[in-house]
């Protein structure tokens, strides 16, 4: 059996190493190679299913679900605000794929 403090040391590595994974993929952007920084992002998501670690948000929120690319305003993903009532809703579209995030954010309370 594993304790308690390896268990909680192994996510935290595997957190860390998908970090690293993470800015490799992105420089990776960058120089143009998409094919070579979905196999990051791959890697580092398999590395934190095997870990059994919780996705971090960089992960959950910076990487198409479709194409698994790292989204870069600009570069591989358009941002838009869509202004509602209560919510603003960021909406972030992938360019290679066309595939859709939205994040509803609140407004700040006007004083």
């Amino acid at each position: 059996m594993v304790g308690k403090y390896r268990k909680k040391s192994i996510k935290d590595l595997a957190v860390q190493r998908a970090r690293i994974l993470y800015s490799l993929a992105i420089s990776e952007v960058e120089k143009g190679e998409y094919e070579r920084a979905r196999r990051y992002i791959d890697v580092a998501l398999r590395l934190i299913e095997k870990a059994n670690a919780r996705k971090p948000i960089f992960l959950r929120r910076g990487v198409c679900k479709n194409c698994h690319t790292p989204l870069i305003p600009g570069l591989t993903c358009r941002v838009r605000l869509r202004g509602n009532r209560k919510h603003i809703i960021v909406t972030k579209t992938c360019l290679l794929c066309g595939w859709v995030r939205r994040i509803p954010c609140r407004r700040k309370a006007e004083k």
